[in-house]
């Protein structure tokens, strides 16, 4: 499969890791938010099929000029000595070793100034200069090797249109499903190939349709892909794969799937091809893993009789399965699934493997990821076949001189008969005799799960001496199809009484200030967070952020409106649905609140767009409530810098410690 653009920075919100100053011979002390500047991140490992080296792409952050650097660092995975290989480079992204090992392959910023665009590099391990092999005009998205070697194959958008005079400003487009802030029509990706050294590339598709997921047939015949049909996100679940034959071009359909289906990928023995596949939309539905043969056919699920949602899979080199990473309820796990549906538990330390699979491991079942635990920021990881996992790196050795939050699971019961869970944080130096305030930090999704891990934000929270509770409320991932289904139709209300169960679990084991207590979380969990305070009255305070306060508004202008359909029966606007959707938006009830509530919001996120947020703080204000809407002047659903990601996490958590110091 090929290795894709990953050029969000890493420091999403509960995911990010850090290093930190040297702290030989000081008192262990509690995370602090001014550590954040020395982060080193790691990312897309990929391991050279003999399995002695890997790369993986390091990130560090420039404080004072808000950006990172990024470099490809390869490792001796039998000494783990280290050294880095490219210098001065941006967007450094997707390592991947050529089948023989001698080369390796890369995406960087190939241009200098406002002329930039990220190519695909090859560069000798035996020493001598990467050069690029690429130069599509708006840049390369993902590529893969040729199993020959011989060349790469890669997916570009088509070039913009070169315009003269005044020609330069006919720039009007027709706008269909588009988010509301884009400002141009999204031009579709096409299908390539490259010799390895460079040369003039083949293109082999064409027409309004946007190709992606590319992967070779171990005889470096044919290229599958997934087929959309445009580059607008929100027609993204329209997809099919198709097969072409890279000598002559022929193209054919692989199954008689017409949507929800992506992601091929070739057994070693070119005997199958296994892809991801839904029968429905993915918020209430499992993504599985099939299994059928290059001649055709919709094949089997070999993942359905694990009741599990399906996050990332690569082929066993033996082709007799594949492995396969899921959350179980607060753990992730890495399952080998055989082509007949069985399935054991691979041992990877309880660790979360916060990287792909996918070109990771090498043909004698060696395997290098990158993962963390609650109290062990992200390293290197190899696991041998069926041996335990071995951390091979120290980036971010400082951090064990910390003394960090731990984090247990809570279970709770649901109105579902489905026993619920949560991670809770406890402070440093947590007594079980002492009460803490709490504060409930939710995820988004509703495709997602808190699930044991490095999570920063958490632990900036607790060195605030806080309880932080994560719940997995219905919608989660990780508790099997139907409790991730019990979010279908019902949005907010069921998840609602989820998540005070779990802070009623919490707070029966008699650690919880009752008068200290705060709701907050972004995206989906900004949602939740402005849904419970309209319904329960227990918080000193709440943080939202990047909510949709109003899903009929959020559907007429976000890059995933299809997904709020889902969620429904259908549209707002058609077969009297207004009622369900006004009945489900927090703007509805916005009477009904009596906690002080800080909004949060870019003014460009294409996912839950601002709108709703100003719409909410208006409805909020002239209804008399304490409520403030704070923004970031920039695009994204989140900020993708190291500033304005500190930025949001500070005033979220000086906003609560504001209102807990009142009690």
């Amino acid at each position: 499969m090929a290795r894709r653009v990953s050029r969000l920075f890493l420091l999403l919100i509960g995911t990010a890791v850090l290093s930190l100053c040297a702290m030989s011979g000081a008192q262990a002390r509690t995370l602090q938010s001014s550590d954040f500047r020395s982060f080193v991140g790691l990312s897309a490992p990929a391991i050279s099929r003999d399995g002695k080296f890997a790369a993986v792409v390091v990130s560090r952050i420039n404080w004072d000029d808000d950006t990172t650097t990024t470099d490809i660092d390869l490792v001796d995975l039998t000494t783990h000595a280290r050294r880095t290989l490219t210098h001065d480079r941006h967007d450094v992204d997707a390592p991947s070793f050529s089948p023989d090992g001698s080369k390796l392959a890369f995406l960087a910023d190939a241009g200098s100034g406002d002329d930039t665009a990220v190519q695909v590099w090859v560069m000798p391990l035996n020493g001598g200069d990467a050069k690029p092999i690429t130069s599509a005009g708006d840049g390369v998205q993902e590529y893969t090797w040729r199993p020959d070697g011989s060349a790469i194959a890669y997916a570009a958008a088509d070039p913009k249109p070169k315009r003269s005079g005044a020609d330069r400003f006919r720039d009007s487009f027709v706008f269909t499903t588009e988010p509301i802030v884009a400002h141009s029509a999204p031009r579709p990706s096409h299908v390539f190939v490259v010799p390895a050294d460079g040369g003039k590339p083949k293109q082999l598709t064409f027409g309004d349709a946007s190709d992606s997921n590319l992967a070779w047939s171990p005889d470096s015949k044919t290229l599958a892909y997934t087929v959309n049909p445009n580059a607008i996100l929100n027609d993204s679940y329209i997809s099919h794969i198709e097969l072409v034959d890279v000598s002559s071009g022929g193209r054919t359909k692989l199954t008689d799937h017409d949507v929800w289906e992506s992601g091929p990928v070739f057994s070693p023995d070119g005997k199958h091809i296994a892809y991801s596949y839904s029968v429905g939309d993915s918020q209430s539905n499992q993504v599985e893993m099939y299994v059928t043969s290059p001649s055709g056919g919709d094949g089997v699920s070999i993942t359905k009789n694990c009741d599990c949602y399906v996050g990332d899979a690569a082929w066993q080199p033996d082709s007799s399965g594949m492995f396969v990473a899921t959350d179980d309820h607060t753990s992730n796990v890495v399952l080998a699934r055989t082509l007949d549906g069985t399935s054991a538990n691979l041992d990877f330390g309880g660790l979360r493997v916060a990287s792909s699979l996918v070109g990771a491991v090498a043909a004698d079942g060696t395997t290098v990821f990158v993962g963390s635990g609650v109290k062990q920021p992200s390293e290197l990881y190899v696991r041998a076949k069926d041996g335990a996992p071995q951390k091979i790196t120290d980036y971010n050795r400082a951090a064990e001189g910390l003394d960090l939050a731990d984090a247990q699971t809570i279970d709770f019961a649901t109105s579902m008969g489905i026993a619920g869970d949560a991670l809770l944080y406890t402070p440093p130096g947590f007594d079980p005799h002492r009460r803490y305030p709490l504060v409930l930090k939710v995820h988004g999704g509703p495709t997602s799960a808190s699930v044991r891990s490095f999570d920063s934000f958490a632990q900036l929270m607790a060195a605030r001496g806080w309880l932080v509770l994560e719940p997995n409320y219905r919608g989660s991932t990780n508790l099997g199809l139907a409790y991730m289904r019990g979010v279908l139709y019902d949005p907010e209300d069921g998840p609602g009484k989820d998540i005070m169960a779990a802070v009623d679990a919490v707070r029966a084991r008699g650690i919880v200030d009752d008068k200290r207590i705060a709701v907050s979380g972004w995206s989906y969990g900004g949602i939740m967070t402005a849904w419970m305070i309209s319904k329960y009255h227990v918080w000193s305070a709440a943080v939202s952020g990047a909510s949709v306060n109003d899903w009929a508004t959020d559907y007429g202008v976000a890059d995933d409106s299809q997904s709020d359909a889902a969620l429904f029966h259908g549209s707002p606007y058609v077969a009297g649905n207004a009622a369900e959707w006004r009945r489900a938006s927090a703007i509805t009830y916005v009477k009904d609140v009596t906690t002080p509530v800080l909004i949060l919001s870019d003014v460009g996120d294409n996912r839950d767009p601002f709108a709703t947020s100003s719409m909410y703080w208006r409805a909020l204000r002239d209804n008399h409530k304490d409520a403030t809407l704070r923004v970031w002047p920039i695009p994204g659903h989140f900020p993708s810098d190291p500033v304005r990601t500190l930025d949001v996490y500070e005033h979220w958590m000086d906003y609560i410690q504001a209102h807990f110091s009142q009690r």
